[in-house]
């Protein structure tokens, strides 16, 4: 028998007086699965607002007993009741000048590690610094040098785990690494002046200058939202966009380039690192940092070119990570290596004999300059570059020179010095420096000087090729104070004739590494008074001239 209408006007009416009475389940609601023990009274007080009666939590759910919650029941409390409170975030590491500027602060501070910073905070780089906020639920932001961010909105919803962050970057870049979310409460996005990224759980970058944002996902999902319009970005694809338009569709990002990581020790600084160029690439970021977390970075640097020499840092291990950047600023994944320094104490410059020089000495002395770093020097000498025939060596060498112990004949030779700090720790050896030890050039035997009306020139045997002479020419043998004092590119002098009286003049060859060899014998020379020899003339004697003894 079918109902009347009057019975089924009732029925609806009942159905829609329950409706108005008991609130249904949602799905904008948190789940929290009772555990035993639990009871409704207690979960009200320690997730619902203080104004939200534990009644409207049993109603919800259509709890029967309250004094009986089944344990593994899935209770369902709607986001807009749970307790709210404002959430913090840490300043984890920090590298160089970094500045933050708090919520009522006219004046910007220094960022320091372990400072707890909260929504409405500002926050500053200057050039080669960066630093690490870590998030109520335990995500992490890098912000770079040249960056300026705000911490817009900060809330965690009471002891859920569910905390909505968003951050606005004003320009500069970030790197994000945020913990996958549970719960529609939980929230985490950069804002830019283009566009904002939104995620529930994800590593990505974005970055904001002239006019233009970059978003690159390196794992999960990133919904790029900007004119009224959304892009769902996957892992290893990105997007560019210019301020005022719509995200377009999301491109692939550069793939990882192959680093050229080192398999032993690092022991010469600079080191230079490099890896295998890749197409489409326009330049390459290069990130180093003390470990492969990142927190910090020592090197932050864009280059053209496929190497790049990184800075001298302590002993010790880093973390080195470089990807490719594309003609759309796109930056794309990762590529990390280790590598361990140990290049220090570095070993001091060397002053002679420079590596392919020449030295004439058969005891050669050989010199460096004094290392800040060292207490005494490592030398060595040998005959091979690879040091497997020494000649000679000295472990604990003060001072800056040393000068082999034995003649040796002449040859090639490989030289190289190490330094040694004040703990003892004995430093990488300079690189192996080869010199020819060979014979001094002669000294230049001066020939018979020519004399003119005017003109008196000297001239000696030319040496090798390319070698030079020094000539000095003065009134006493000391040569204190030389009347000419040149350096030739050939074997003569020509010069204006001086006064009378006795003069002296003496040359040596100047090798073409530079080496000055030995000053040939001093000449002396008598130059007679041209009245003399007029008188002489007029009297019918003979001519008196200048004379070389």
């Amino acid at each position: 028998m079918y109902p009347t209408r009057t019975r089924l006007l009732q029925q609806l009416a009942a159905l829609l007086l329950v409706l108005l009475i008991v609130p249904t389940v949602s799905a904008a609601d948190w789940v929290y699965r009772v555990r035993p023990q639990d009871n409704i009274w207690e979960l009200s007080g320690r997730y619902l607002r203080p104004d939200v009666p534990w009644q409207k939590l049993q109603d919800y759910n259509k709890v029967a007993d309250p004094l009986h919650l089944p344990p593994g029941m899935m209770l369902h409390i709607p986001i807009a009741w749970l307790r709210v409170q404002p959430a913090k975030a840490e300043v984890v590491a920090v590298m160089g000048s970094a500045h933050v500027q708090l919520p009522g602060q006219i004046q910007a501070e220094n960022v320091a590690p372990g400072m707890t910073l909260a929504y409405g905070t500002h926050l500053t780089t200057d050039a080669n610094a960066s630093l690490t906020l870590q998030f109520a639920d335990g995500s992490r932001v890098l912000m770079q040098e040249n960056s300026a961010l705000d911490l817009d909105r900060m809330s965690a919803y009471g002891r859920t785990g569910m905390v909505d962050t968003r951050l606005r970057l004003q320009h500069g870049r970030v790197s994000n690494a945020v913990t996958p979310m549970t719960g529609l409460g939980a929230h985490f996005s950069v804002e830019t002046p283009g566009t904002i990224s939104s995620v529930r759980g994800t590593h990505f970058r974005v970055g904001a200058d002239d006019n233009h944002t970059q978003t690159e996902v390196l794992t999960g999902r990133v919904d790029v939202a900007g004119d009224h319009a959304h892009v769902l970005v996957p892992k290893d694809k990105g997007v560019a966009v210019a301020n005022g338009t719509r995200p377009t569709k999301a491109v692939n990002l550069l793939a990882a380039p192959a680093l050229h990581c080192p398999t032993q020790a690092v022991s010469q600084i600079p080191y230079v690192f490099a890896w295998t160029a890749l197409d489409g690439a326009q330049s390459y970021r290069v990130q180093l940092a003390p470990n492969d977390r990142f927190e910090v970075l020592l090197l932050d640097h864009v280059t053209h070119s496929p190497q790049l020499s990184l800075p001298d840092v302590p002993d010790g291990d880093y973390a080195v990570r470089v990807h490719g950047i594309d003609g759309n600023r796109l930056e794309g994944e990762d590529s990390v290596c280790t590598l361990h320094i140990s290049g220090h104490p570095q070993p001091p410059l060397v002053m002679e004999p420079i590596p392919g020089g020449k030295a004439h000495d058969t005891r050669p002395r050989f010199r460096w300059t004094e290392s800040m770093e060292a207490e005494s020097y490592v030398w060595q000498l040998a005959s091979d570059a690879q040091f497997t025939q020494l000649l000679a060596s000295e472990t604990k060498i003060t001072g800056d020179n040393v000068r082999a112990p034995n003649a040796l004949p002449f040859g090639r030779y490989y030289w190289r010095i190490a330094s040694r700090d004040k703990s003892d720790k004995v430093g990488p050896y300079s690189d192996a420096m080869p010199f020819d030890l060979v014979p001094q050039p002669p000294a230049p035997s001066m020939g018979k000087p020519k004399s003119s009306h005017n003109q008196l020139s000297f001239g000696w045997q030319a040496g090798a090729p390319g070698q030079h002479y020094h000539v000095q020419f003065d009134r006493k043998p000391d040569f204190a104070h030389p009347t000419i004092d040149q350096t030739l590119d050939q074997p003569v002098l020509q010069m204006k004739k001086p006064g009378s009286g006795t003069w002296y003049v003496r040359v040596q060859t100047i090798d073409t590494d530079g080496y000055a060899g030995p000053w040939g014998a001093t000449q002396k020379l008598r130059l007679g008074c041209t009245w003399c020899r007029v008188a002489a003339v007029a009297g019918g004697g003979g001519l008196v001239l200048w004379l070389l003894l």
